[in-house]
């Protein structure tokens, strides 16, 4: 498994060096660390702990921790060194730690974040996130963009890209034979009959019904809350998030630092924790690894139910 270092200003390199130090993931993966040596042994990395690669990004310490080009492009060039790898079969799966956009948008990598990335370095024709903690569990149906962006982005092919996804891997990866999904609404109240908005009656419930006839398990568009409510009764399986805090507020109150990214669509097998860099964090022993060791665990327990397992 290899972890990536992340932004080497934030707290990434520590979530590594915590990650390779706990008895139980080191009883369940081979860990390879991947990211710049300097930045790894300011963070406790011995030679102890296990094997790094280092991409040849020389960074240098920062007195105040942010956004930088060198930050940015040793971030980027450790991801691209892991998913190679995995690419290669030479790992099995790739945990990342948190990287900032504004650093990748400062080096000019091309790429607005890891979905993106990985979408275009493994030539697949769609990627998803599914954020996850305990039993909870959303796909965004749109990711990183303003919220005023939204609704022309909230298409029956955005929708239908995303259930796609969801169902798959819950089948393939979580054994949920026929997996039932709830539909959060934009606008409070599902649109309350088109009175606080029309992309429920326009876009939303047509599609929703089209994909039940197609003999999708799927409920709503449901008032948000309630969808949150009900999957945590038990109702679904996972939720479609028609935009980002839609998924992200209920899951890290529910999760903490513990809720974890699961990139869904792509050939190789990539998780991380589900917050950010914490530049504020970094270097000051403060850091929470506990989405970095859960992101790696839950990528243990999706290799071992993987068909590419152990594949050449």
């Amino acid at each position: 498994m290899a972890l990536t270092a992340g932004d080497p200003a934030g707290v990434g390199p520590e979530l590594v060096v915590a990650a390779m130090r706990h008895p139980l993931l080191r009883r369940r993966a081979s860990l390879l660390a991947v990211g710049p040596r300097e930045a790894l042994i300011r963070a406790g990395w011995t030679p102890k702990l296990g094997p790094f690669l280092d991409p040849g990004i020389p960074v240098p310490a920062m007195r105040r921790p942010g956004p930088s080009v060198a930050g940015g492009r040793a971030s980027f060039a450790a991801v691209r060194l892991a998913v190679r790898l995995a690419q290669d079969r030479r790992v099995d799966a790739v945990v990342t730690a948190p990287v900032s956009k504004q650093s990748w948008e400062m080096a000019k990598v091309g790429f607005r974040d890891h979905t993106q990335y990985l979408k275009a370095a493994t030539g697949s024709r769609d990627a998803g996130m599914m954020l996850l903690a305990g039993d909870l569990r959303a796909v965004l149906v749109t990711r990183h963009i303003p919220h005023s962006e939204v609704p022309a982005r909230l298409t029956a092919a955005a929708l239908s890209e995303a259930a796609r996804l969801t169902v798959d891997a819950l089948r393939r990866n979580l054994s949920i034979r026929r997996p039932r999904l709830g539909l959060c609404a934009l606008n409070p109240h599902a649109g309350d009959d088109g009175l606080l908005g029309k992309e429920e009656s326009r876009i939303l419930v047509p599609w929703a019904r089209r994909e039940r006839r197609g003999g999708f398990s799927l409920e709503g568009p449901l008032p948000a809350d309630a969808a949150w409510a009900a999957h945590k009764a038990g109702r679904f399986d996972a939720l479609l998030a028609v935009y980002h805090d839609q998924a992200l507020i209920p899951l890290k109150l529910s999760g903490g630092y513990g809720a974890v990214n699961w990139t869904l669509g792509i050939p190789i097998i990539r998780t991380s924790p589900g917050h950010g860099t914490a530049f504020d964090l970094a270097g000051k022993g403060r850091a929470d690894p506990s989405g970095m060791l859960a992101a790696a665990l839950f990528a243990v327990r999706i290799v071992s139910s993987s068909p590419l397992a152990g594949e050449d």
